[in-house]
């Protein structure tokens, strides 16, 4: 007796053994299935931080290929385990277990290490701190595949929060910020998630999810939202990029450091030219970049857009421009080597742009900072019909263009030289940018200044003397030329338009014979004067005077008037704004002129400049700046409202226009009023979309609930788990919508038995095991799945809605028969 009971008490201890051993095994397995929350914001972050390599990667490819190798291979070792550990074995989250998950954090993180290393050695890679960002987002990603080892979700959610936050800092599109905008989101949502999990553990059926708030937590949270919100409405923002870029530091030539695949710095990579001091030493190498020869300015016009086409003395116009301060030049190339005329009327050989490989060779400048961007390097103020001219002295500057250039400061700011304008600032300059230019093969001595320019800085130039203000009130280097590889940072203020708008005393001119504003307002005696004149004033009429006028005809001109390039130029014709008005469009430096002619005629000082636009796709990887060439010589007009500050307009269709900075309510206003225009403009779409948003608000229940359906089945494929409780959801929803809300003291068998009494028994079954038992719950994941699948097409939303009408009317009902009792 003592054997067989010794026997039957082993049997029993090994079965228990057994049947322990199995459930550790099965929740085990549970234990490694990922948590979908984390899942999707390590994601996230790895799509930002992948968008920001792809900006400045070299090879799309092995972008490509390294982020499937390492996205994949922390699902290769889950399935792995998930197979291994598939049948009873001992294996619990033990000290040593958790050791290894972190010993693989760490080996993937040099994995990733290891492969940039053996890029370099073929020629390829990134600068350091996308290395380091890839790096982290790697292992992110790891820890949120194996969220189930403990320390693993925390850590992963918050190296996702720090990848977003250090790519924010160093991007400067918004798309980055719109998908930092949707992690928060799911961050929060995620967070919301988590802290209710830990309070509902077993997710049992009466759970009342309501959490209590103070009044006073609920207003002092709506007073500091409240706060923010107006403080950001009234803070400037550019419309054309963000102004946090430049805020995290970049590899390459900061403190003489150098680095082969930097993004950003003085002296990017390893291409450099010696210099006193490493932080002024040019990003170059003289045997690749530089070519024998400087092309002086008629070299570069030329080449953008061939030569002058000359034309008679007797085929002129006849017509003096400002009485005789503008004068016949009978040599144009000589003129034009000389920097003082452009001529509007041109060979018409058409020209290809620079090749993308030879973008680099041809460089005359690299540029570092936000774009568009616009660099001057000449202004020209007088117009015969047919070319533009400089002013030849600083006797005739002085009577064409009577803004008198300020005085400009010398000062140290963090022991570095600043040379500063010496001027008041107008209101609606309410924003500041920065860029770098690096010279190289610019053969000026004028510095490529953007407009509204405040401040420069030149490495080891402290002397006041060196610069000057030259007859195109420009600023000028006491030299023949800017030397190769200098380095120039130059602030330039940023206009604001809605100030521009708002702004008093910004009216438009009544030139006299005499004044010294006729300089500024000429137009010449030629046939297209009275056209002109007569653009001028339909274009402005009803238009409140100052900048809102000024915004109306370079509207115009880009909305009524075509680019081309190439266009048919009558050498015999009388001017060239005529045969732009004939022709319906033209070059780009014919919307410069006939822009500036209609302004003049409308009363606004404006005068052409002459420089480099530099944009986008001006952006080169292996330059790792934008590069400016002789394809990037453009012409625009400026128009000075103030008597003092030049401000730049865009009258070329598919040009950018120029930088401006607005506020959040500025912002809001304008697009307000811009839907306002389109509503009126597409009253169709506006039928139809109002349509769809009444049918979807209609049809809601059924929408929301398809939803929730499709997740259910995603569910059941990838997380079956989770299956009964996505399914309780799911019918808990239908009845929400059906007005039959389950409340949280009802159990989901005495709530859902009313509708349906006998067909959920096996459902009820499972989720009782699964919520109030100890032992694991009996049943294959198919019949289980089947199981869940009977309980909701039982209980669909009709049906539902269906029980939920008749026990309305069964109500109406013994209610009306009670009245009739009682007043009986």
């Amino acid at each position: 007796m003592q054997a067989s009971s010794s026997i039957n008490s082993k049997q029993t201890s090994t079965a228990v053994t057994t049947a322990s051993v199995v459930s550790t095994a099965l929740n085990v397995r549970s234990n490694l299935v990922p948590r979908v929350g984390v899942l999707i914001v390590s994601l996230l972050a790895m799509v930002i931080v992948q968008m920001f390599r792809k900006g400045h990667v070299e090879s799309v490819a092995l972008l490509v290929a390294e982020v499937a190798v390492f996205s994949i291979l922390p699902w290769i070792v889950y399935g792995f385990l998930r197979y291994r550990f598939r049948t009873g074995s001992e294996w619990l989250f033990t000290k040593t277990i958790v050791f290894g998950f972190q010993s693989g954090a760490i080996l993937v993180g040099l994995l990733v290490i290891l492969w940039h290393v053996a890029l370099r050695a073929f020629g390829y890679g990134e600068a350091t701190e996308i290395v380091a960002l890839v790096t982290v987002q790697s292992v992110s990603w790891y820890l949120a595949v194996f969220s189930k080892v403990p320390g693993f979700e925390k850590t992963s959610s918050i190296l996702s929060g720090a990848l977003v936050f250090f790519v924010c800092c160093m991007a400067n599109e918004w798309k980055f910020f719109l998908i930092a905008g949707l992690f928060s989101f799911v961050g929060l949502w995620w967070l919301l998630g988590h802290y209710w999990s830990r309070l509902d553990a077993k997710a049992i059926d009466g759970d009342s999810r309501s959490l209590g708030l103070h009044g006073s937590t609920v207003s002092l949270t709506m007073l500091f939202i409240a706060l923010v919100v107006g403080l950001a409405a009234m803070i400037p923002f550019s419309q054309n990029g963000s102004p946090l870029a430049g805020f995290m530091p970049f590899s390459g030539g900061e403190n003489g450091k150098v680095d082969e695949f930097a993004i950003s710095g003085i002296g990017d990579g390893n291409m450099l030219t010696a210099g006193l001091n490493a932080t002024t030493t040019g990003a170059v190498d003289s045997d690749q970049f530089i070519e024998d020869h400087k092309p002086s300015l008629y070299d570069l016009t030329s080449e953008r857009y061939e030569g002058p086409v000359k034309k008679k003395l007797n085929k002129r116009n006849k017509a003096m421009a400002l009485q005789g301060i503008a004068k016949h030049l009978h040599d144009a190339k000589r003129s034009e080597q000389a920097g003082r005329t452009f001529r509007t009327i041109r060979n018409r050989k058409q020209t290809t742009d620079v090749e993308l490989r030879d973008r680099i060779t041809k460089a005359l400048f690299f540029v570092e900072g936000s774009v568009p961007a616009r660099f001057s390097i000449n202004n020209f103020y007088q117009f015969d019909g047919w070319d533009w001219n400089s002013t030849p002295s600083e006797s005739e500057a002085s009577k064409l263009d009577p803004v008198n250039p300020p005085e400009f400061t010398l000062y140290d700011q963090s022991e570095l030289p600043i040379f500063n304008f010496d001027r008041a600032i107008a209101g609606y300059l309410t924003g500041q940018r920065t860029h770098r230019i690096k010279i190289m093969r610019l053969d000026s001595s004028v510095i490529p200044q953007p407009a509204l320019l405040q401040r420069w800085h030149i490495p080891l130039v402290d002397r006041l003397d060196m610069f000057t203000w030259n007859e195109k009130k420009l600023i000028e280097m006491d030299v023949k030329s800017i030397p190769s590889y200098s380095i120039i940072d130059v602030e330039s203020l940023v206009p604001n338009y809605h100030e521009l708008r708002d702004a008093s005393g910004l009216q438009p001119v009544l030139p006299t014979s005499e004044s010294a504003e006729s300089g500024l307002l000429q137009v010449p005696e030629t046939r297209s004067k009275v056209a002109i004149q007569r653009l001028a004033t339909e274009w402005t009429a009803g238009v409140e005077p100052g900048w809102a006028q000024v915004e109306t005809v370079v509207d115009h001109l880009r909305n009524d008037f075509d680019l081309n390039p190439y266009w048919e130029a009558d050498e015999e014709a009388e001017d060239s704004v005529s045969l732009f008005l004939e022709q319906g469009g033209g070059p780009s430096y014919m919307f410069a002129t006939t822009c500036a002619m209609v302004l003049r005629s409308a009363g606004y000082r404006t005068r052409i400049a002459s420089g480099f636009l530099v944009q986008k796709h001006d952006y080169n990887s292996r330059a790792r700046q934008s590069v400016v060439a002789a394809d990037n010589l453009h012409m625009w007009p400026e128009v000075c409202l103030d008597g003092e500050f030049w401000i730049p307009v865009e009258p070329t269709p598919g040009y950018p226009i120029p930088f401006s900075t607005q506020t959040t309510w500025q912002w809001i206003t304008t697009n307000a009023l811009m839907l306002y225009h389109w509503i009126l403009a597409n009253p169709i779409s506006v039928v139809l979309f109002i349509g769809s948003v009444a049918l979807t608000v209609l049809f809601r229940a059924e929408l929301v609930t398809s939803l929730m359906f499709g997740w259910w089945f995603l569910v059941r494929m990838f997380w079956p788990q989770r299956l009964l409780k996505t399914t309780r959801q799911l019918i808990d929803l239908r009845f929400w919508f059906a007005g039959d809300r389950r409340p949280a003291s009802q159990t989901i068998s005495a709530w859902y038995t009313r509708v349906e009494s006998s067909a959920l028994d096996t459902f009820f079954r499972f989720w009782n095991a699964k919520n109030y038992s100890d032992e694991p719950t009996s049943g294959s994941h198919q019949e289980l799945a089947l199981t869940c699948r009977s309980a909701i097409s039982t209980l669909s939303l009709k049906r539902i809605r269906d029980f939920r009408r008749g026990n309305q009317t069964k109500s109406s009902t013994n209610d009306f028969t009670t009245t009739q009792k009682n007043d009986a």
